[in-house]
């Protein structure tokens, strides 16, 4: 008792580990009385590479949305799964709300992030941002709204374009244009400036004293320092104000390059990696292991993965989760489940479309991924090819078998966030836009910070809410 009390005075210590099956006894005597677990699988976003993070984070939201609403939040179960003759790890989430009645939701992750690390150039990636904006530009007209078809619902639909994306492809180019001589600029500047040092003699640094020391090391390091010498022997005040001004400058320079140059290739890089596989690529074969990890991960949870020491999970309602470029993959996630289960003899379906609840994405760049990578149709050939492309895509095929009435898709975005969106392009659009089947877009008031709003969903209350009301 004393143990238990510790833990509930002290919210920290209270996530305890476990091991044990996927799905155990104590859940399977939950089923007949339709209490059991709800499942929750969040496919993380670029840039995120450590391993459990989208899972503490959404657990974390839950308990937050469900404290909020006055419900009693039990401490968090962290329990690594055995399955077959692998393990799955995942939170546990059990609450009771206000009106005293009890839920429990377990939290996985589809993690992907290692297969990314050092497969994407900086060259790559902006060969890819180059071929996306020249593909955008295809279609756009400035200050004219234009269109596009894709294939979806039966035929292909015509899909429209702002008359201001043509000026936001611009804006994004010149941005990407700028970084390129910036980082040019500085890597060219450092290699001259290392030459330099090189050609100097070394310092001595034996039998003198510090400021000795010290001198020597600016004297040789002078050449990465420009301006060194005027601030160190200053003719006047202004020169000295006017060198240190410049050695700054410089300094902010390497450093915006360098930032920039991290967010290119481990932020848009891996969606380099991801989506240009769309069309013939190199990437074509990390793409596939990619989607193979969420796909693994569904087929557990939806029941598709057999073990014969480990009874197979039976959610009754699963949520699947993705931010960022993990939205593509939740998307392609779900589509190739549904798939999977359309194509199962009657005795192993999974009734997938009826058992996901919802589809959440926030930050997602799925339109952008439709509007500019996806094929596009100018003769009665491709528009072969784009119904084979679009076929495995039974989110986009018909409303009624893949998209029922228990079913709710949101995306969250912000228009603070250059890579998220409103999604437009996944709804047919012979259908009145109110009708609850279609993506349900909120734009996050709370993410408001350029740039920096593509991560800030994760603490905002938005978020929170469409996580909770996807699971009471």
């Amino acid at each position: 008792m004393a143990e238990a009390d510790a833990l509930h005075a002290n919210p920290e210590s209270t996530q305890r580990v476990h091991y044990g099956p996927l799905w155990g006894p104590q859940f399977q005597a939950l089923v007949a009385g339709g209490t059991a677990p709800l499942a929750v699988l969040v496919c993380h976003g670029m840039g995120q590479q450590v391993r459990y993070e989208t899972i503490s984070s959404v657990a974390n939201a839950i308990c937050t949305e469900a404290e909020a609403r006055g419900g009693n939040v039990q401490p968090i179960d962290v329990r690594l799964c055995s399955f077959g003759d692998e393990f799955l790890p995942r939170a546990e989430v059990n609450w009771t709300d206000a009106n005293q009645q009890r839920h429990s939701a377990h939290v996985y992750e589809a993690y992907w992030a290692p297969l990314t690390e050092g497969k994407v150039s900086y060259w790559d990636t902006i060969k890819f941002l180059l071929l996306a904006a020249w593909n955008g530009l295809h279609f756009c007209r400035p200050l004219v709204k234009s269109c596009f078809f894709r294939w979806m619902f039966g035929g292909p639909k015509k899909l429209g374009i702002s008359r201001f994306s043509w000026f936001g492809i611009i804006s994004i180019l010149l941005v990407v244009a700028l970084q390129v001589g910036v980082i040019s600029y500085v890597a060219v500047e450092v290699g001259q400036q290392y030459k330099a040092a090189l050609a100097q003699s070394a310092p001595t640094f034996l039998g003198h004293g510090f400021w000795h020391l010290v001198a020597a090391c600016l004297y040789w390091l002078a050449p990465f320092l420009p301006g060194i010498h005027s601030i160190v022997n200053p003719a006047n005040f202004h020169d000295w104000w006017t060198s240190a001004f410049l050695l700054l400058g410089w300094f902010a320079l390497i450093a915006e390059a360098v930032i920039a140059k991290y967010f290119i290739v481990e932020y848009v890089g891996d969606v380099a990696a991801y989506v240009s596989p769309y069309k013939d690529s190199k990437f074509d074969e990390l793409r596939q292991q990619i989607q193979t990890v969420g796909l693994h991960v569904g087929k557990i949870l939806y029941g598709f993965s057999g073990a014969t020491t480990s009874p197979a999970p039976q959610y009754h309602k699963i949520i699947v989760v993705g931010h960022s470029l993990g939205s593509v993959l939740a998307y392609d996630t779900l589509n190739a489940l549904i798939n999977l289960d359309t194509a199962s003899p009657a005795a192993h379906k999974r009734n997938v479309a009826a058992r996901t609840g919802a589809l959440i994405t926030f930050g997602s760049p799925l339109d952008k991924t439709a509007f500019i990578f996806r094929m596009q149709a100018s003769s009665k050939q491709d528009w072969i090819r784009e119904q084979l492309a679009n076929s495995v895509q039974p989110l986009i095929l018909d409303y009624g078998l893949y998209r029922p009435h228990t079913f709710c898709w949101t995306n969250i975005w912000s228009p603070m966030d250059i890579i998220s969106g409103s999604l437009e392009y996944y709804d047919d659009p012979d259908v009145p836009i109110n009708d609850p089947r279609h993506v349900q877009n909120m734009i996050d008031p709370k993410a408001r910070t350029p740039i920096l709003a593509h991560i800030q969903y994760w603490n905002n209350p938005l978020l929170r809410e469409k996580l909770y009301d996807s699971l009471v």
